[in-house]
């Protein structure tokens, strides 16, 4: 148990370190669950909409959208309208 306690750290370490250098410590829980869920599909899917956040998040539309407005805002994310669909955005990160 000592073991993974230590282990646990050093992730825990090792993810605020990262947080750190991306800029990311500012945010809010939910700021950064919506920022890892566009990382993750990005590299899941090779693209990521904002319907795919809000099913994979768990979280309601409105947090998403505000959490996506805030992050793009700082230059964290870009959105791209579909060229097919014009109600469609896809997300990319701007790292």
């Amino acid at each position: 148990m000592k073991n993974f306690k230590q282990e646990l750290n050093n992730i825990l370490e090792m993810l605020t370190s990262i947080e750190d250098e991306i800029n990311l410590a500012g945010y809010t829980l939910t700021e950064k669950k919506v920022f890892f869920t566009i990382t993750q599909l990005n590299v899941k899917n090779s693209v990521c909409n904002i319907s795919d956040v809000i099913s994979t998040s768990n979280l309601s539309r409105s947090t998403v959208y505000k959490a996506i407005k805030k992050l793009e805002k700082n230059n964290m994310l870009q959105l791209s309208q579909s060229s097919y669909d014009k109600r469609e955005f896809f997300l990319d990160l701007c790292l």
